[in-house]
């Protein structure tokens, strides 16, 4: 048998000389390869993380809320910019052309010594009746501004002259300076436009007919509000007549508004 042995391989010899007991392998009770099927990457991860801590929670929040409030702070000044630009550029044009809106809230107020207008909507029909009345009553009319600041940052202010020579042949060229506040909202867009501070320089009238207007003409200017002092009625100037015709287009437009409001719920 002696010859037999060379035809046999190495790992033949060596597993017959060698024998290895076989592993005995348990299998999972059903109970624990649930288990193992049902844990997920996922879950162990989220097992092996720990929480936020609460510093790092308010850490993180504190920084999302500083992130929003540069943001509003940015778009402010972006706005505020913007108004102060638009602004110096419509009123000297005031009765040429239309003014640009969109620095106005919807709900933006009109406020003068004698009246309050609230919406956008007034607040255009106030400068259409402005351009409308004033060709009308005058040959020439302008608006002139003398200086623009900030008393605050969500204030802005502008002193100008109103300057005019009416059709009548007995009224000579008249003017009369104001200021306009301007207040800002804390996105910048402007919710007040007031109207005071008032001063007249009314031209004397040509013929023989005293009237309270005379002293008015005298008074210089002051910070308290010297708009129509008294009944309308008791002033003969197209000034008077100018702004009397603006405020009764006012009037009619939201007496018509009324109507189309009865008219629409009925």
């Amino acid at each position: 048998m002696a010859f037999l042995l060379p035809n046999l391989s190495p790992p033949l010899l060596h597993l017959k000389s060698s024998p290895k007991e076989k592993p005995i392998l348990h299998p999972l009770s059903p109970s624990l390869k649930l288990h193992a099927e049902t844990l997920s990457p996922l879950s162990l991860t989220s097992v092996q993380s720990p929480p936020l801590q609460g510093s790092q929670a308010s850490t993180t929040l504190g920084a999302h809320d500083k992130h929003q409030e540069q943001h509003q702070r940015d778009e402010f000044y972006v706005n505020l910019g913007l108004a102060v630009r638009t602004l110096r550029e419509d009123l000297p044009l005031l009765f040429t052309r239309d003014l640009n809106y969109d620095i106005y809230r919807d709900d933006v107020t009109f406020v003068d010594p004698l009246n309050t207008f609230t919406g956008i909507e007034n607040y255009k029909l106030i400068f259409w009746a402005l351009r409308f009345h004033g060709k009308i009553l005058f040959r020439e009319i302008s608006l002139e501004v003398y200086r623009i600041w900030q008393p605050s940052e969500n204030m802005i202010l502008i002193r100008w002259n109103l300057r005019g020579v009416p059709r009548v042949p007995w009224e000579a060229k008249g003017q009369f300076q104001g200021t306009s506040r301007y207040k800002l909202d804390r996105n910048g867009k402007i919710y007040e436009h007031k109207v005071d501070n008032l001063a007249f320089n009314f031209p004397q009238p040509l013929k023989p007919a005293a009237s309270v207007l005379d002293s008015v003409a005298a008074c210089p200017a002051s910070p308290n509000p010297t708009f129509l002092w008294g009944p309308v009625d008791m002033y003969p100037s197209s000034w008077v007549e100018f702004y009397r015709a603006v405020r009764e287009t006012l009037d009619r437009e939201g007496y018509l508004l009324v109507q189309d409001g009865l008219i629409t719920c009925s």
